[in-house]
C-alpha cells in the first residue's frame, strides 16, 4: 500500500507543481502590469519638471547610457539592466549624471510612483540605483549627485524619497545619513540575492546641506 501511495503522488505532486507554476507566472505577469501603470503615472509628474543649476551634475542623454550601464556593472557586478533604458526614457529628468570633460563618472537614478491620499495624489521618489565610478570615489560625486536631485525633488513637491541599501555598504550608509535618511525597516534580497538591505526615507522639505 506504500509504495502505491508513493507512485501515486508523483503524478499529483507533478501536477501540483504545474499549477504553482502557472500561479507563479499569472502573479509575476500581474506585477509587471502593476509596474508599468504606476511608471506610467510617475512619468506624468516628471513631465513638466523644474531643474536647478547642478554644476557638473545634468540629465541623462542617450550617449551618455553605455558609461551609466559600464558604472552599475563595475559596482554591483550584475549584468546589464533593462529598466535603465528604460528610465532613461520616461524618467529622464530625474535620472542624473555627473560629468567632468564629457566623461561620466557617476550617476543616480529615481522613479516617482503616486500615492493615494485622503487629500489626493502625492508623489514619493525613489533611489532605483546610484554609483560612482571607481576611479573617481571618495571625491564627494556620491554626495553632490544626492544634494542637487533632493533639491530638485524639494523643488517638485515630492513630498518622500525612499532607497533601499545593503546592510554591509558601511560608506552609502553613512551618506545617506548624514543628509537625513532614516532607517525604516529591513527587508532581504532587494538590493541582491541572499543579503539583507535597509529601507530608508527622508520626508521633505528638510534642511539639506
Amino acid at each position: 500500500m506504500r509504495s502505491l501511495s508513493v507512485a501515486a503522488r508523483g503524478p499529483r505532486e507533478r501536477g501540483l507543481n504545474t499549477v504553482r507554476g502557472a500561479v507563479y507566472k499569472v502573479v509575476s505577469l500581474g506585477k509587471r502590469q502593476i509596474r508599468m501603470a504606476s511608471d506610467y503615472l510617475g512619468s506624468m509628474m516628471v513631465r513638466n519638471w523644474d531643474k536647478i543649476p547642478g554644476g557638473y551634475v545634468t540629465t541623462i542623454d542617450p550617449a551618455a547610457l553605455p558609461e551609466v550601464l559600464r558604472i552599475y556593472n563595475d559596482f554591483c557586478g550584475c549584468g546589464s539592466n533593462g529598466l535603465f533604458g528604460r528610465y532613461s526614457e520616461i524618467f529622464n529628468q530625474i535620472f542624473y549624471v555627473a560629468k567632468f570633460d564629457r566623461e561620466v563618472v557617476g550617476y543616480s537614478t529615481y522613479y516617482v510612483k503616486p500615492s493615494l491620499t485622503l487629500g489626493g495624489f502625492r508623489k514619493c521618489a525613489v533611489l532605483y540605483s546610484m554609483a560612482v565610478d571607481k576611479e573617481h570615489r571618495r571625491q564627494g560625486i556620491g554626495r553632490h549627485l544626492l544634494t542637487v536631485s533632493l533639491r530638485e525633488m524639494q523643488l517638485n513637491g515630492i513630498y518622500e524619497v525612499a532607497l533601499y541599501v545593503s546592510k554591509k555598504n558601511v560608506p552609502a550608509l553613512s551618506l545617506y545619513t548624514k543628509l537625513g535618511f532614516a532607517v525604516v525597516g529591513e527587508l532581504q534580497d532587494i538590493c541582491k540575492e541572499g543579503e539583507s538591505c535597509y529601507k530608508m526615507r527622508l520626508g521633505l522639505p528638510t534642511a539639506l546641506t
